[in-house]
């Protein structure tokens, strides 16, 4: 057989030994021969665990060599296609030099689809080890030795033989190994054994976590839950509709109701506080903004040429593809891909063109915005935020130089200001401050409340290493972009902008009940704005709640009325005349569906397949939303909801699946109001439901405990605290012993 005949016969085992042989000297063969070169002092006493155990530094080395196996023999991919477990072990001992954005989002997307209870300081935390993946390698391994827990190097090379053509892209187990044992001097009992010890800290892992078992009656409780739900019709009467025609609060009884919630954030509903008073200030920040209109940009760049366009067409014709009929005349034919011509994308791509120009653009204002402002900082104290009058008057000006300086140069009009002092719920509020975000680890976009509410003044959430970096006091954020994509907003509703922190006030109680403070935010029209808009008041705030508790009793009694009526005259006349008799004949907008004056204010409501929320599902929402300034809300709300639908289910006797008493008022503290119940049923979970979902319900309950518990199992200070890690005194040098293996 000639040479030639030979290669084309064995081209593919060829091409799958090149493709190993590259990998291998792209990492460095030599990188593990190396570690086993005897050096002086390896058997050196470096550290101890659980009591007396050593480590040396040879055993260090081992562990380093261990993981080079590792790689090679691409665990750490095997380990991402894992179970959250394997995912946050393969980061804990591999992402040495790399954390892999799309990783992240998967770990992120995984457990709030999953129902995970775990919070992104949780997995923060695993990148936040302080030593290197070796040592937590050694005590892993350690761990599950001590435990007993092994897996037989035959299990292991079946499981390779399996893997290795997926790993190696059609390699070979005996390719893989020749060319392992070859390049770096180690035998394959060794690459088998270091396997064998990955999969026994997996199982072990996977072992621990799921120690926690699930009762039958935890099971029956969650299906329960979950799967039974109700169908409610209802009128609902808020008592804010009837507050307008309360009288005002005394100042005695508007002191007293003040002193009394001036604790509690508002919502936060308690027994001792059931409608969820509170006039506790939240976290608050103050900026001082410097922003552009992208409409005012356009007129500034040069459109795409026909050229531009059609050179990107061609670059990326792969974008530009669609499906249809291979016959257009029988509906029943297969679909075909088809590459759209560029006269049909044409328009298409000079858009998309001209607005990354824009937002280019844009970007290098604000840039050199940033290069402008910044440099009066920069001889600052870092460690105290505190500036003199002369300082501020500085730093505060330059904002405004910058603006009309650049403004000329790139003859664009620039905006700047300052913001009042705006909590987490007015920024997430606010039209334009809701959509913004910040560029974190590999263009990631981060929410700017997220990112605001992180400084340490306040420390209100929390920033991983694969978010931006924590901002401080004074220093310009941004630019800041918008988090929806340009093809959602309109060019003349876009704007970009920098951000510095002026003021940050953790969450405290008033101090008086006359306090006032602006909550303006951006903007761009001065002119536009009321002086008594946008200025929150305590004493206001205080008014409103109480004229609103006043009107609970006429709230419940019309109510009541109501439902003597409908039962007369009909739901639909009823609900006529009640809208007619509270219709406000000095509506200040008649096109605002938020009025409680509207015409429409009383209508007839249903809710379907409404199901309760248990404490597990607000655990998991707690956990999953640490971290997140908004968060308390959140789980106000949450826990109200689950209060109303508790109340609905409560209605109807336990053996009963509708409420034979209909129809009926029902009054809700934490809304302040009073609904009135038409119709109410329940679709119960019968035993045979039970039987058919038992299996995968406690398959989930399981699948929840346990991953929820792998980012405590392995994190980093945990690990050390479990085995009692501590380095060696590195006073006193010690005598080489032979027997000092940990593993």
């Amino acid at each position: 057989m000639s040479l030639v005949k030979w290669f084309r016969k064995n081209n593919k085992k060829l091409m799958a030994v090149v493709v190993i042989v590259l990998m291998f000297g792209f990492i460095g063969g030599s990188s593990l021969t190396y570690l086993s070169q005897r050096t002086t002092g390896e058997h050196r006493t470096v550290a101890y665990f659980l009591e007396n155990r050593k480590i040396t530094s040879r055993q260090l080395m081992i562990a380093q060599q261990d993981l080079e196996i590792l790689k090679m023999l691409r665990a750490d991919r095997l380990l991402q296609n894992q179970p959250l477990t394997g995912i946050l072990l393969g980061e804990l001992l591999f992402s040495e030099q790399r954390i892999s954005p799309a990783l992240i989002n998967h770990i992120r997307r995984t457990i709030g689809t999953s129902g995970y209870r775990i919070s992104e300081k949780q997995i923060a935390d695993i990148y936040r080890r302080p030593m290197q993946g070796n040592v937590y390698w050694l005590l892993l391994t350690a761990e599950a030795r001590l435990a007993g827990i092994r897996v037989s190097t035959d299990d292991v090379g079946r499981l390779l033989t399996r893997m290795a053509p997926q790993l190696f892209d059609g390699a070979t187990y005996t390719q893989v190994m020749r060319t392992l044992i070859t390049r770096n001097a180690v035998s394959e009992d060794r690459i088998l054994t270091t396997f064998a010890r990955l999969l026994a800290v997996l199982q072990y892992a996977n072992l621990i976590c799921s120690a926690e078992d699930t009762t039958a009656s935890q099971i029956i409780h969650a299906a329960t839950r979950e799967n039974e739900t109700i169908d409610v019709e209802f009128v609902k009467f808020d008592s804010a509709l009837f507050a307008k025609d309360q009288p005002q609060p005394q100042d005695d009884r508007m002191l007293e109701h003040f002193d009394k919630h001036r604790t509690f954030l508002a919502g936060a509903v308690t027994e001792e506080n059931p409608h969820g008073f509170g006039y506790r200030l939240p976290d608050r920040i103050r900026l001082q903004y410097l922003a552009l209109k992208l409409a005012d940009v356009a007129p500034t760049v040069t459109p795409p040429t026909a050229e531009e366009t059609e050179e990107y067409y061609q670059r990326n014709r792969q974008l530009f593809t669609e499906y249809e009929r291979s016959d257009p005349n029988d509906p029943n034919a297969q679909p075909v891909k088809r590459t759209k011509t560029y006269p049909e994308v044409a328009a298409e791509i000079s858009e998309k063109l001209l607005n990354e120009k824009i937002d280019a653009q844009a970007d290098r204002i604000l840039q050199d915005a940033k290069t402008l402002t910044e440099g009066p900082l920069a001889d600052m104290n870092d460690a105290s935020p505190d500036l003199t009058p002369e300082q501020f008057a500085q730093m505060e000006a330059n904002y405004q130089t910058a603006a009309e300086r650049l403004g000329k140069q790139y003859k664009v009009k620039l905006y700047t200001g300052r913001t009042g002092l705006l909590s987490a719920l007015d920024m997430q509020t606010d039209e334009q401050l809701a959509n913004m975000y910040v560029q974190g680890y590999a263009d990631y976009p981060v929410r700017l409340a997220k990112v605001l509410f992180a400084v340490d003044q306040i420390q209100a959430s929390e920033l991983g290493p694969f978010d931006a970096p924590k901002p401080r006091i004074y220093q310009s954020i941004g630019p800041l972009r918008n988090i929806r994509p340009q093809t959602q907003i309109d060019i003349s509703d876009r704007i970009m902008a920098i951000v510095r922190i002026v003021a940050a006030e953790k969450s405290v109680e008033p101090e008086t009940i006359d306090l006032t403070f602006s909550t303006k935010t951006l903007a761009f029209d001065p002119n536009a704005a009321k002086p008594d808009e946008n200025i929150y008041s305590v004493k206001e705030k205080v008014t409103e709640d109480l004229k609103k508790l006043a009107a609970m009793q006429t709230a419940g009694a019309e109510a009541r009325r109501f439902v003597e009526e409908a039962a007369k005259d009909g739901w639909e006349d009823t609900l006529q005349e009640f809208n007619q008799l509270y219709t406000s004949r000095d509506k200040e907008d008649p096109n605002d569906p938020n009025d409680p004056n509207d015409p429409n204010a009383f209508k007839l409501d249903s809710i379907t397949g409404l199901r309760r929320i248990s404490k597990a599902v607000l655990e998991m929402l707690a956990a999953q939303s640490k971290g997140n300034p908004t968060a308390p809300l959140l789980i106000n709300e949450f826990e109200t909801n689950r209060m109303f639908a508790d109340r609905l289910y409560d209605l109807a006797p336990p053996d009963a699946n509708n409420l034979d008493a209909l129809p009926t008022v029902l009054e809700f503290k934490p809304a302040m109001s009073f609904y009135c119940i038409k119709e109410l049923s329940i679709r119960p979970f019968w035993k045979e439901d039970f039987d058919r979902v038992k299996n995968m319900q406690l398959y989930r309950q399981d699948d929840v405990q346990s991953q929820s518990l792998a980012p405590v199992f392995l994190n980093p200070e945990n690990i050390v605290k479990r085995l009692n890690f501590r380095p060696a005194k590195k006073t006193k040098e010690e005598a080489p012993e032979e027997n000092d293996r940990a593993t």
